[in-house]
């Protein structure tokens, strides 16, 4: 266990140091290791030849991942020796165990579904639209925004509904020119807002957490 944890702070280390430029003068504070490879810490370093030194930098390193700029919900999720606890008591969510099959299957259908949104980008160069919303995924939109290449047979053969059988929500917004951003939901077995547990209202955006509690339940 401690050569496991040793060898996590070397490579969230070696992360680091590849992120930069400037190196000569990297320094690291408060390493930590939590289960799921994660690595916690802050570093002090040069970051550019213009800027003055930064201190006391934090990041999070997961499953080889390097992230500078962890929000406080990444750090209380991430940076805890119990993590699926950490992901109920900010979120509500789970506790997500082996046995939690209603949370395996959105965490299985939010990554099936925002693959496909990635892949209808690349061809069309937006999301569809939230008039269109994800049956976009299936067959080709007749109205709404024009469309660069969609794929012959579509991205999905079905958009899955979540264990109650509600569909999931799809909210999507789009800037100009620059890459829009969605949003993929279920409010549980209530299908209400709010709640906890099995009525927990669930997001794409802690979709990196379930896949992490997935991973360590061997249920991915």
């Amino acid at each position: 266990m401690l050569a496991a944890c040793s060898s996590d702070i070397s490579l969230a280390k070696q992360a680091v140091e590849d992120s930069l430029t400037i190196t000569t003068d990297l320094e690291f504070q408060e390493l930590d290791a939590y289960p799921g490879n994660v690595v916690c810490g802050s570093f002090s370093a040069y970051v550019s030849y213009s800027e003055p030194r930064q201190l006391n930098q934090p990041f999070i390193v997961a499953n080889g991942a390097l992230n500078k700029r962890p929000s406080e919900d990444d750090w209380q999720f991430y940076c805890n020796d119990d993590q699926a606890s950490a992901l109920y008591a900010v979120t509500g969510i789970g506790p997500f165990t082996a046995d939690s099959t209603e949370l395996i299957k959105i965490t299985a259908d939010f990554a099936l579904i925002a693959d496909a949104l990635e892949a209808y980008y690349r061809d069309n160069y937006y999301y569809p639209s939230a008039e269109q919303g994800l049956q976009a995924l299936v067959e080709k939109p007749t109205s709404g925004r024009q469309l660069g290449s969609y794929r012959d047979g579509g991205y999905l053969d079905a958009v899955p509904t979540d264990p109650w059988g509600h569909a999931y929500r799809y909210e999507e917004e789009q800037w100009g020119r620059t890459k829009g951003s969605f949003v993929l939901k279920t409010l549980g077995l209530s299908a209400q807002p709010g709640g906890d547990g099995a009525n927990a209202d669930i997001s794409s955006r802690v979709l990196p957490y379930l896949q992490h509690l997935a991973r360590m339940q061997g249920v991915d």
